[in-house]
């Protein structure tokens, strides 16, 4: 952790962009691309030999992350911070660094198939600086990353002189991934039939089983493929370098949809099995080894056509270039930190505004990273607490099967509860269950705590809690409405449809009994439910609905003029950059509070973005851990 917090004095937004574009190079689509790209045009054993590394490699990695269950650095030293865009690509155990294992397989693994000098150091370097990458982006320690290097290096230098004397004998290639294959069932069996404690991490378990199964599926497709293609297809790397470079954005273009495509069928197919994963990727591997490469010839001779078919292609490439550089437009203008500056609008009626350099503090899922979410031992944590007080508490709503509206964020219960222990079964729906049967849970069961220790893991049936149950909306608003301080609420009806519409009907019975009506915002993902809301109940504040975000964004881009009366919401709740766009631009506060609609930003677990996010004014940010927001927001 020493060096870390070395490396986090370092840090500046400069190199936090290029280090989080540099770890980029150890994700899992690099080594696709890389590994087919030798295999199509350099060479098919080199191309066998990266992806023998590359499965091998994560198979051994994925197996060690769940068997060692070493916790994240900012878990084991809750003051170590980390560069929080890259916190989306760091879920679960930290030993060993999966990145770094991928990008030495993957870029070490090619660097041994060159002979220039200067390209095979270029590769190792690159290589390098993603393991640095992974440190300095306070993802992973040391160790972490030497592990993981370690594992690619044994790997590629292991099976190099395999390949390279024998890459060509299809007996010794089936023999590779035969081996490799056997691992990652030996794998995926023991993450499906091991007894694992209840205070392992599931998110990382579930990730550990998923790529187990991919693993297999990739193995498995190589031992089908291998011997197929060199006995009916045998094709030829060989091509000029513009037919090369058209051979592989044409086929990867293939493989990535085929990857993406079937993904959605194939789990519908297999009931969301994760078999459907290993299918899916042998699949991939097969069209890579046997279907695609059936238009190589074509390619090696140049792509011969007719005057006419050449004529088309020119202008359909045109086409293309024109359109690949309105999307680069496109790209930046949705991407850029604007550089507008924030404004005061001391004129603006909507109570949710607050004036320029003040921000209140809301916690997500009632401070669900300080307590376990949504409970009422999380509403209690926060309104005793003494270092802090929320200005907004934040929840989320189901329907149960007896129409009772409970805190709850996930439609299933294993994320949060022990409820496949106490049902016998994965997945369970809340909305069929009664909130009697809900009550035997405990919603504890798989909070994590700072120092990575489940507190409440262990407690079941009597000896849970009140505070670790599932709790009413009604429980929750009567106790926060004792508290007299006068609280605001963001409340999310989860359910769609006609459940949806029960829920909302529900929720405004409730929040005019309670009295906090013009105190609450409510929201959803579901546009039915908030067309529903703006018929039905047009004295219920709400937030926007996702079409009405994405017309609110176009329309304050092009800084259109609409009336204030054009948008039926009150308050922007979003996120800043998840989903590509740049959100958290003063572009996009200014043009609210011009047309008196509040901007909420989700979730912000970063005290320097929450306090860049005040500078811009925006009106709350909504925080797993409120006590970030301590001596950073100045609160209403």
């Amino acid at each position: 952790m020493g060096f870390l917090r070395v490396l986090e004095g370092l840090r500046t937004p400069a190199l936090d962009r290029l280090m989080s574009a540099v770890t980029a190079f150890g994700g899992e689509g690099l080594f696709i691309a890389v590994a087919i790209v030798v295999f199509w045009c350099v060479s098919k054993k080199n191309g066998y030999y990266l992806i023998a590394a590359g499965v091998g490699g994560t198979v051994i990695s994925q197996t060690m992350k769940i068997v060692c269950a070493v916790p994240r650095p900012w878990v084991r030293d809750p003051d170590f911070t980390i560069v929080e865009s890259a916190r989306a690509g760091a879920g679960g155990y930290s030993f060993p660094s999966g990145h770094s294992q991928i990008a030495v397989s993957a870029l070490g693994g090619a660097a041994m198939t060159l002979k220039k000098t200067w390209l095979r150091a270029a590769l190792w370097i690159l290589a390098g600086l993603v393991c640095f990458s992974r440190m300095y982006l306070g993802v992973h320690t040391p160790e972490d990353v030497a592990v993981g290097a370690a594992i690619g290096l044994a790997l590629v230098f292991g099976l190099w002189p395999v390949f390279k004397n024998h890459g060509d004998e299809t007996r010794a290639v089936t023999a590779v991934f035969a081996v490799t294959a056997a691992l990652a069932l030996a794998s995926a069996l023991y993450g499906q039939l091991h007894a694992w404690p209840a205070d392992v991490d599931a998110e990382n378990l579930a990730e550990f089983q998923k790529n187990s199964f991919t693993m297999l599926g990739v193995a498995a497709g190589v031992l089908i493929a291998c011997p197929l293609e060199r006995r009916y297809v045998d094709f030829k790397t060989q091509a000029p370098l513009w037919a090369q470079v058209l051979k592989c954005l044409l086929g990867l273009a293939v493989v990535m949809g085929l990857r993406i495509g079937l993904k959605a069928p194939l789990n519908a197919l297999f009931g969301g099995s994760l078999a459907a994963g290993a299918v899916r990727y042998c699949v991939m591997v097969l069209a890579a080894i046997l279907v695609w490469p059936l238009t190589f010839p074509w390619f090696e001779k140049g792509c011969p056509m007719s005057r006419g078919w050449r004529k088309a292609l020119k202008i359909m490439g045109i086409v293309l270039l024109v359109i690949a550089l309105l999307a680069a437009a496109l790209l930046w203008a949705v991407t850029r930190d604007s550089s507008m500056a924030p404004r005061d609008f001391p004129e603006a009626t909507n109570p949710l505004i607050t004036p320029l350099g003040v921000t209140m503090l809301s916690g997500h899922r009632a401070g669900g990273g300080a307590a376990p979410e949504n409970t009422m031992m999380a509403l209690k944590n926060c309104v005793e607490c003494e270092d802090y007080q929320l200005d907004i508490f934040e929840f989320d709503l189901h329907l149960t099967a007896d129409g009772v509206l409970v805190l709850l964020h996930d439609s299933t219960l294993d994320r949060t509860s022990d409820a496949q222990e106490v049902f016998g079964r994965p997945n369970v729906e809340v909305g069929t269950l009664t909130f009697d049967q809900l009550k035997k849970l405990n919603m504890g069961a798989q909070f994590i705590a700072d120092d990575g220790s489940m507190p409440y893991a262990d407690l079941h049936g009597d000896d849970v809690p009140e505070d670790l149950r599932i709790i009413t909306v009604d429980q929750a608003l009567t106790y926060l409405e004792s508290a007299e301080r006068d609280y605001r609420y963001i409340i999310e009806i989860k359910n769609d449809g006609e459940r949806g519409f029960e829920a909302a009907d529900k929720l405004y019975a409730t929040l005019r009994e309670h009295g906090c009506l013009d105190r609450t915002v409510v929201g959803t993902f579901h546009n039915e439910v908030t067309a529903y809301m703006t018929d039905n109940y047009p004295d219920m504040h709400r937030s926007a609905g996702v079409r009405e975000a994405i017309g609110f964004y176009v329309a304050a881009l092009l800084d259109l003029h609409r009336d204030n009366d054009t948008f039926a919401f009150r308050a922007l709740q979003i996120p800043t950059t998840d989903y590509v766009v740049n959100l958290g631009t003063a572009r996009v506060v200014n043009y609210a509070h011009e047309h008196d609609i509040a901007v909420q930003y989700w979730t912000i677990n970063d005290p320097a973005e929450m306090a860049r996010l005040q500078s811009i004014g925006a009106d709350a940010v909504m925080t797993d851990l409120p006590e970030l927001g301590v001596g950073v927001l100045n609160q209403p």
